[in-house]
């Protein structure tokens, strides 16, 4: 997964997207895809919701730049203006099919050198990180101190929020939780350094479809038997488990403690 730094435009059209889905979702559960988008000190917010109540967005705005002020003035964001392309009352149709990768990191979503570069080292001005097989800077236009990166590329002149931010529970994000969650456990398990992980919401035989592929000597057949025999894929009781959390912490505090990064399991986790 991209890390995203908050303190970077990007950061800015992320937070500013899931804050969105928070304001649409403060007293009912819809569907919501938001997309904003940042073209030079104008935001297009487009998205689709099956909530028919209209959102005020200038006053969403407002509150936004009231919320997050400090960030908002650092970026010259005091006075934003917002094309609204949000489409309401309308019916999402869902994917049924996600592909995660999960490395063994205290926050498995990211990969682990990520991790500690981000802590161990003086970072340039940047707005987001993707590991591949080396790290891979988005850095802030402005920066030209580029001579400890091996790879690096300039943000481009609009600049889009992308998933899992701007997207509700029930449009993928309940699934990469969840199965961040399994992963989460199967590190020590079957010992390997990275999982990718198949998470299918169509059924065969009551069973989720899924897929794992990692480096292990573990069979793959035992290992998915194993994860199908343990969890239940069961959305409702798991949103019950993450209901209070707040989705701007994804970005506001992506290594602080998750309500799903629990090892509840573990000792159900038993390969023969």
């Amino acid at each position: 997964m991209k890390y995203i730094n908050e303190n970077s435009n990007r950061g800015i059209v992320n937070l500013f997207a899931d804050y969105i889905v928070n304001e649409i979702n403060k007293t009912h559960q819809y569907d919501v895809v938001i997309e904003v988008t940042d073209c030079g000190k104008f935001f297009v917010v487009n998205g689709m919701t099956t909530s028919d109540k209209i959102l005020d967005i200038i006053k969403v705005r407002e509150s936004f730049v009231e919320t997050y002020k400090s960030l908002m003035t650092k970026f010259g964001y005091e006075t934003v203006n917002i094309i609204d392309l949000i489409m309401y009352n309308r019916d999402l149709s869902k994917k049924t099919d996600y592909t995660f990768n999960f490395y063994n990191s205290n926050r498995p979503i990211y990969h682990y050198e990520l991790i500690n570069t981000l802590i161990d080292n003086d970072q340039p001005k940047f707005n987001s990180i993707t590991y591949t097989n080396r790290l891979e800077y988005e850095l802030d236009y402005s920066e030209d101190n580029t001579s400890n990166l091996d790879y690096y590329t300039y943000a481009p002149l609009n600049i889009s929020s992308e998933f899992p931010h701007g997207y509700s529970l029930s449009m993928g994000r309940q699934e990469l939780y969840y199965s961040e969650y399994i992963c989460n456990q199967l590190f020590d398990v079957i010992l390997t350094d990275k999982i990718t992980f198949k998470y299918s919401s169509v059924k065969v035989d009551e069973d989720n479809q899924i897929d794992i592929k990692t480096t292990t000597l573990f069979p793959k057949k035992s290992i998915i038997s194993m994860v199908l025999d343990v969890f239940d894929f069961d959305m409702l009781v798991f949103n019950d488990m993450i209901k209070d959390y707040n989705i701007t912490d994804d970005l506001l505090k992506p290594f602080d403690k998750k309500p799903w990064l629990v090892r509840d399991k573990i000792k159900d986790l038993i390969l023969f």
